[in-house]
């Protein structure tokens, strides 16, 4: 295989990396804003509050508001990493790792007290596994 067709090939697994982490991520950003429906009693499915990262108080105690605001700090970091992942810059890779180790970290705390969220765990999981990736690292230019 050529140099070229190597590189090529580098680049479209890329690609098709930073299309699957933007996905899971944009996956992610649906369930923070799902958590944030919940908590404003704006929608009262109660099948979603197993989506939820957090425990979802009302947002009249000053711990409900702690998490609205933890909630939207997510969903704005979270969208900030896709628009730097599409974009291919560096602090959005480093966004959207550190984004998907915090919510992954909240659903190890679900599962270990008994209550897991399995569809948050598994696109975090297969967001940090693409995040690390060797030609998707060599695109943003992270680690060595």
């Amino acid at each position: 295989m050529s140099e070229g067709a190597a590189a090529s090939t580098r680049t479209s697994s890329a690609s098709v990396g930073i299309a699957v982490v933007a996905i899971m991520t944009a996956l992610r950003c649906a369930l923070f804003i799902l958590a944030l429906l919940i908590q404003i009693d704006g929608f009262s499915a109660t099948w979603a509050r197993d989506y939820s990262p957090i425990p979802l108080l009302p947002i009249d105690v000053s711990a409900g508001a702690l998490e609205a605001v933890l909630l939207i700090g997510l969903l704005v970091l979270s969208l900030l990493s896709i628009w730097g992942l599409v974009r291919r810059r560096e602090w959005g890779w480093t966004l959207a790792i550190i984004t998907a180790g915090v919510t992954l970290t909240l659903n190890l705390g679900w599962w270990a007290n008994g209550e897991p969220r399995y569809l948050s765990m598994l696109a975090n999981t297969i967001a940090v596994f693409y995040l690390n990736q060797r030609d998707l690292r060599a695109v943003f230019k992270v680690g060595g």
